[in-house]
């Protein structure tokens, strides 16, 4: 089965809009057809993330619990343990990269064109969210 992690933004975008990739990649995994690694860090900067004004006004409190709470019971959570520096533009984009390699996934979905630059880190294969959803469409027929 493949294995990814979705970052931050993709991963609040597609609990928040239920049409467009990013939903579309949230219900792929509820089918199972790709297994979700995350870490405390990425689900922490979840949390922060619905907190600000946009999804406030968007999100119930009650919708952003859930997300959590369906992250936790059904994705994959590792300990971002492998350590990466100087690879990604700041400190975060950096966790989320050893959150990736750490969880041996196979690709790492992010909306960040510095990260999406750099293509292949370590056999990590680094995609927006339009280019995994080819590759999980594509395994699928």
């Amino acid at each position: 089965m493949i294995r990814a992690t979705l970052d931050v933004n993709v991963l609040a975008s597609g609990f928040l809009v239920k049409t467009g990739v990013p939903a579309e990649l949230i219900r792929s995994w509820f089918a199972r057809t790709y297994e979700l690694v995350v870490s405390d860090h990425i689900l922490e900067g979840l949390q922060r993330t619905l907190q600000k004004p946009y999804f406030q006004q968007r999100m119930t409190p009650e919708q952003m619990r859930d997300a959590h709470r369906i992250l936790r019971a059904r994705a994959s959570l590792v300990d971002p343990s492998i350590p990466v520096h100087g690879i990604g533009e700041d400190e975060e984009d950096d966790l989320v990269l050893s959150t990736a390699l750490s969880g041996r996934v196979d690709f790492l979905v992010t909306g960040d064109r510095h990260l999406q630059q750099i293509g292949n880190y370590q056999g990590l294969v680094i995609l927006p969210p339009r280019a995994f959803l080819d590759v999980l469409t594509r395994d699928v027929t």
